[in-house]
């Protein structure tokens, strides 16, 4: 069994269509040449007229350009991939552009801090310059090959455009010099995706402030929509209420509020919910760097005051609380 998967994952890697560059069928018929002999024609008859005009001449030496038979890289060209959110191909496909989406740290500035990181990461060769950056191919198996990066900012797109060069005479054919770069710039798109996320996974676990706004009825989060929608998802089922319908672009969560035991309430260490038990809906507002939460009844009518200021203040304590959080 063990040398029969040792053979099977042999042959795998020898059909990987990423790595084997040359056709799979043999290569023959480059040495093969143009046999013709006369028409025969029998006794008594004419020759017939033949038309020489779709005649193919012999080549000559030095008339076929290009490469031939085993020469021939088979292998589908490398796509430049627009893997970080908000990232978009340049029409040409050299490159990439990168929106702005934080308003804390200019785009450029974490652009560079992202590709430093790469560089280190992948343990390269790596150098800073006004021009831009250099590095070596570790990063794709190659440490020979060395690529230039440039950074070129777009402020009427609020964006920056990376785009990465292989350099040196020792790739001759295009088609590795774009495979190189595409591979290149997916590697540095790849890891930097994997820093981001990390970075929105330690901020989705971090508390959240949640205040009452009386004069308004309403609930305010000192963080975006998006933040605030998923922390109410995930901690309202906790809290004793049946999530029965929900629609994230509309903001809007229909409820059934089922309530708890005081011994889950203690469990959570949370204040007890005391609010009717019945049907509710919870729409979340887009205010910027805010977001604003109402409760209503299945009838769409706000609630009470003092029901509001109860789920204020229960769901305050839980909006802290980072443990409640799957």
């Amino acid at each position: 069994m063990v040398l029969g998967l040792l053979a099977m994952s042999v042959l795998a890697g020898c059909s990987n269509p990423e790595t084997r560059a040359q056709a799979n069928r043999g290569f023959d018929y480059e040495d093969a040449k143009l046999r013709t002999t006369p028409l025969l024609i029998p006794t008594g008859l004419e020759a017939p007229d033949f038309n020489n005009e779709y005649v193919i001449p012999a080549p000559t030496e030095g008339s076929i350009g290009g490469v031939t038979g085993k020469a021939v890289d088979v292998r589908p060209p490398t796509q430049v991939l627009p893997l970080v959110r908000g990232t978009e191909v340049m029409d040409n496909g050299s490159g990439l552009w990168f929106y702005q989406q934080r308003l804390d740290q200019p785009l450029e500035q974490e652009l560079n801090q992202a590709l430093d990181a790469f560089f280190k990461g992948k343990k390269a060769e790596f150098s800073q310059s006004a021009q831009g950056w250099r590095s070596d191919g570790r990063a794709i198996g190659n440490e020979k090959q060395q690529f230039s990066w440039r950074l070129t900012p777009d402020a009427v797109r609020r964006a920056v455009a990376v785009q990465v060069s292989a350099e040196g005479d020792d790739i001759v054919l295009a088609q590795d010099r774009q495979r190189a770069e595409a591979a290149m710039l997916n590697a540095f798109s790849l890891s930097y995706q994997r820093e981001l996320t990390k970075r929105q996974e330690l901020l989705d676990r971090s508390p959240i402030n949640l205040t009452l706004d009386q004069s308004e009825a309403r609930l305010l989060t000192d963080e975006g929509y998006d933040r605030s929608w998923k922390r109410l998802i995930t901690l309202l089922p906790q809290l004793g209420f049946e999530l029965t319908n929900r629609q994230q672009a509309l903001g809007y969560v229909d409820v059934e509020f089922d309530g708890l035991s005081k011994g889950k309430w203690r469990d959570l260490k949370l204040t007890a919910l005391d609010i009717p038990e019945q049907q509710y809906r919870i729409q979340l507002g887009d205010l910027g760097e805010q977001s604003s939460i109402t409760l209503s009844d299945k009838n769409k009518a706000p609630v009470s005051a003092d029901v509001l200021s109860q789920l204020a203040r229960t769901l305050g304590e839980a909006f802290q609380r980072t443990d409640l959080i799957r």
